[in-house]
C-alpha cells in the first residue's frame, strides 16, 4: 500500500487536471464560437476570460462595441451549456443581471430579464437553426424598465416578452410584446419636448405593444401580422405586410453579399449584387391603419392656435394641399382618392387605412421598374388604396 497509494494519487490527480484542463478549453471554445460569430454579425464583443462551473459557462469581462461606444465588461453566466465548436451549442437559460445606474439625477433600472432556450449554429455545415440563423432562442423577457429623473417616475416599461416558435419544415413564427408603457411628461427636469407633448394635451402617456411574424422556407413567405402600437386617448397603430421570395438560397445570398461588402466597402458592385437579389422578392401586401381615439382632433385644435386661425381653415387648408402634392403623379383618379379620404378623416377622424393588396404578389423588379419610368402607374400597379372611417 505504501507503494501502490502515490501511485494511485498521482494518477487521480493527472485525471483531475486533465478534466479540469479540458472543461476550461470547453468554456473557452464556447465564449470564442460566440464572439465569432456575433462580430460576424455587426455586434462586436469582447471578453477577458470564460471558465466552467458545472454545467454552466462564466464568460468573464464581456463588453459589447469597440472603443468608447464600448459597453462596461460584466461577467455573464451561461446556465446548462453544452455540445461543441462542431455540433453547435446549447444553452439553457441566461439571466441577466439587474441593473441599477445613475448618472446626474437620472436612475436607470432594469429588472427580470432572461434568455432561455439558446443556441448557436456549428461549423460542421450550414446552420440548421430556425432561420437558418447563427443564433437562436426560445424566448426572452424583461420585467421592468424605470427611468426616474429627480426622484420622480418619468418612465417605465413592463412585461417585455419575445417567443420563437418553430414550425413544420423549418419554418420559424415569432410573437412578441409589451404589457404597459407608461410616460409622465409633467415630472423631471424641465425638458422641452415633454412641455410640448404636455402641452400638446398628453401629459401622461399609457399604451401597450405586440406584434406577430412568421416565416416559411418552403415558399418564403414572411409575413408580420400586424405590428401594433395603442396608446390611451391617442389611439392605435397597426402595420402588416406579406413578402415572397425570402427563401433559403436568397437568405445564402444576401449573407454573402454582406460579407463582400464588408470585406471591399468601396467595391463598385454591391450596387448590382442587391437589385439581383431584390429581383427574387415580390410584395404580396402592405397595410397601415389608424384608429383614432383624440389624438387627430387634439393636433388640429393645437395647430389651429399656434397658427392664429380656425380648425375649419385648417382643415381647408390640408386639403387644398393634397392635391397639389399629388400632381407630379398626374394620376387624376388616385389623386380624388386621397384628398377625399384625408378631407373625410380630418372633418370626423375616425380611421385612416392605407393599402397595397394586389390580386397576386407584384415583383420587386416591377415596383422599381414603374416608380422609375411611370410613376403615374405606381398606385394601379400596387393596386394602392386609400380610405377613411370605413369599418372592416
Amino acid at each position: 500500500m505504501s507503494v501502490t497509494s502515490p501511485r494511485l494519487l498521482a494518477g487521480l490527480a493527472v485525471l483531475l487536471l486533465g478534466s479540469t484542463s479540458a472543461m476550461a478549453a470547453d468554456a473557452g471554445a464556447f465564449a470564442n464560437r460566440l464572439k465569432t460569430l456575433a462580430t460576424a454579425q455587426g455586434l462586436p464583443l469582447a471578453f477577458t476570460g470564460a471558465e466552467e462551473s458545472g454545467d454552466d459557462v462564466v464568460v468573464k469581462g464581456l463588453s459589447v462595441g469597440t472603443g468608447a461606444d464600448a459597453s462596461a465588461p460584466v461577467d455573464v453566466t451561461f446556465e446548462g451549456v453544452s455540445g461543441s465548436d462542431a455540433e453547435g451549442w446549447t444553452v439553457t437559460r441566461i439571466p441577466i443581471a439587474d441593473i441599477d445606474k445613475t448618472e446626474g439625477t437620472r436612475k436607470l433600472t432594469m429588472t427580470g430579464g432572461e434568455v432561455t432556450g439558446f443556441q448557436i449554429a456549428g461549423t460542421s455545415g450550414p446552420s440548421t437553426l430556425p432561420g437558418l440563423s447563427d443564433f437562436f432562442f426560445d424566448s426572452a423577457k424583461v420585467g421592468s424598465v424605470k427611468i426616474e429623473d429627480g426622484g420622480a417616475e418619468v418612465f417605465s416599461l413592463a412585461d417585455a416578452t419575445l417567443t420563437n416558435t418553430p414550425s413544420d419544415g423549418g419554418g420559424l413564427t415569432t410573437e412578441g410584446g409589451v404589457e404597459t408603457i407608461m410616460a409622465d411628461f409633467t415630472k423631471g427636469s424641465p425638458d422641452e419636448t415633454a412641455k410640448a407633448i404636455a402641452d400638446f394635451g398628453y401629459p401622461q402617456l399609457k399604451g401597450t405593444g405586440s406584434f406577430s411574424a412568421a416565416w416559411n422556407p418552403t415558399n418564403g413567405e414572411l409575413s408580420l401580422e400586424p405590428f401594433s402600437v395603442s396608446f390611451d386617448d391617442v389611439g392605435k397603430l397597426d402595420l402588416s405586410y406579406q413578402i415572397n421570395g425570402y427563401t433559403p438560397a436568397f437568405i445564402a445570398s444576401l449573407r454573402e453579399v454582406q460579407k463582400q461588402m464588408a470585406a471591399n466597402p468601396d467595391g463598385g458592385n454591391s450596387g448590382m449584387a442587391i437589385l439581383g437579389l431584390m429581383s427574387q422578392l415580390s410584395l404580396a401586401s402592405t397595410v397601415i391603419e389608424f384608429e383614432d381615439d383624440s389624438f387627430t382632433n387634439k393636433m388640429l385644435d393645437h395647430q389651429a392656435k399656434q397658427a392664429g386661425t380656425t380648425r375649419e381653415a385648417l382643415v381647408a387648408g390640408l386639403v387644398g394641399q393634397v392635391g397639389p402634392m399629388l400632381q407630379m403623379l398626374q394620376n387624376p383618379e388616385f389623386q380624388t382618392e386621397v384628398t377625399t379620404a384625408v378631407e373625410t378623416f380630418l372633418k370626423d377622424p375616425q380611421s385612416l387605412r392605407i393599402a397595397i393588396e394586389p390580386d397576386a404578389p407584384i415583383p420587386a423588379t416591377q415596383i422599381m421598374g414603374a416608380a422609375m419610368g411611370a410613376p403615374q402607374t405606381l398606385p394601379s400597379v400596387l393596386q394602392l388604396s386609400v380610405t377613411a372611417n370605413e369599418t372592416n
